[in-house]
């Protein structure tokens, strides 16, 4: 029986579970390079001799490293397929990475991270574009949770395999192990993942520059990834300021908030799996609607609590946050390209770009306050949610008008 395909003309086939597993490798070296070492950043701090917001700026340099790449790696997979400039990104992460545990300053360690980031963006940039490639909708929601479930491993094991690896090498160790990931992803890909866009669908320089024009005068893409970009804030925000929280503020062990941070990132991953059920039932705005709600309440009720609040409740905070966090990554980034005018690439890249300027300025914003403190925490996420309330009323009124 042939397959039915989308306006795009891609294929209506079912998500392949191995497919979602390469891609959800891919996508989680990213996620696994921040989580590793957060248990080694105040030992970081210490040995560098530098206080815990310039340990923190390695976290940013990252982000903003990922952020950057987004839109050339976008662009070049639209113009040459997907595979070429992924492997060229898995080689920029693994030499980096390499570059990163030899780093003799702080300063050297922040420029090798960017550059890391970089490369981690091409496992991030061409999933999302291979995944569109080849479905869209409720079925690409189904491959992209799957994805987002192999990517929420990485908080559960990372800063657990941290904590433990610290113990028998030093912090430098754990980026040769990065190192390692990035080779064994490199080969994988080389020799075993398939080109996913086809020589006749690839874009010319001209129709790219005119694809990114029509993705910034789309108000939907805009919306959906802004609000994107905010939920990824709720995470990535959090690790950047939880090392220094969780041992300065309420005076855990790395080992100990580790496992916190691995009950976070459990829900987070429960969550996730139940998104594209609850966007199918719901549809994507109300959704996001209702738990920026939610989350808008319970922040409020910790920050009442201030500097008072005991560890139990800001550990009950914390995983209602990742869990809500996950309700909206999935039916944002799918309704983000699904809005999409452009090339899989351009969009991707541009989704990819946008998000993770959002979120780097988000761990700027908490790196640049005190660090043992939940307030600022707090404050930085509650006003992402407020923000995202806004985003999605704004677009409500725009359907309206467009439906009128």
């Amino acid at each position: 029986m042939p397959h039915a395909t989308d306006p795009a003309g891609r294929k209506d086939t079912e998500p392949s579970l191995l497919l979602g597993i390469a891609f959800g490798f891919l996508s989680s070296l990213g996620p696994f390079a921040i989580d590793l070492y957060l248990p080694a950043m105040p030992g970081m701090a210490r040995a560098m001799a530098a206080d815990s917001g310039a340990v923190q700026r390695t976290l940013s340099a990252f982000f903003l490293g990922l952020a950057l790449a987004q839109i050339p790696l976008g662009s070049l997979g639209d113009r040459f397929g997907r595979r070429r400039p992924l492997i060229g990104g898995l080689a920029l992460f693994t030499i980096a990475s390499i570059a990163c545990a030899m780093a003799t300053s702080l300063t050297m360690l922040v420029a090798c991270r960017f550059l890391q980031g970089m490369g981690a963006c091409a496992g991030t940039s061409s999933v999302r574009a291979m995944i569109r490639d080849r479905h869209s909708g409720h079925r690409a929601a189904q491959l992209m949770a799957f994805t987002f479930l192999i990517i929420g491993i990485s908080p559960v094991l990372a800063p657990l395999a941290g904590s433990y690896l610290l113990q028998i090498m030093p912090w430098r160790g754990l980026f040769l192990l990065l190192a390692g990931g990035g080779i064994v992803a490199l080969v994988a890909v080389a020799l075993r993942l398939p080109e996913s866009l086809p020589p006749e669908k690839r874009l010319r320089p001209q129709p790219m520059m005119q694809a990114y024009r029509g993705l910034l005068a789309t108000p939907a893409f805009l919306g959906w990834t802004l609000v994107a970009g905010l939920a990824t804030t709720v995470p990535f925000a959090f690790v950047t300021a939880a090392p220094f929280v969780y041992t300065q503020g309420f005076g855990l062990t790395p080992h100990h908030y580790s496992l916190l941070l691995a009950l976070n990132a459990v829900t987070s991953i429960i969550a996730t799996q139940f998104a594209p059920a609850l966007m199918r039932r719901l549809g994507a705005r109300p959704l996001v609607t209702r738990v920026a709600l939610v989350a808008i309440g319970a922040t409020g009720l910790i920050a009442l609590a201030g500097a008072g609040a005991p560890i139990a409740l800001f550990q009950a905070y914390s995983m209602l946050l990742f869990a809500l966090s996950g309700f909206i990554l999935t039916p944002a980034a799918i309704s983000a390209l699904d809005a999409a005018a452009g090339g899989a690439g351009a969009a991707a890249g541009l989704l990819g770009t946008l998000q993770l300027a959002i979120t780097a300025a988000a761990s700027a914003a908490v790196s640049l306050l005190p660090s043992v403190s939940i307030l600022p925490l707090t404050g930085v996420l509650g006003v992402s949610f407020l923000t995202m309330l806004l985003v999605m009323a704004a677009l409500g009124l725009e359907q309206a008008r467009v439906r009128a």
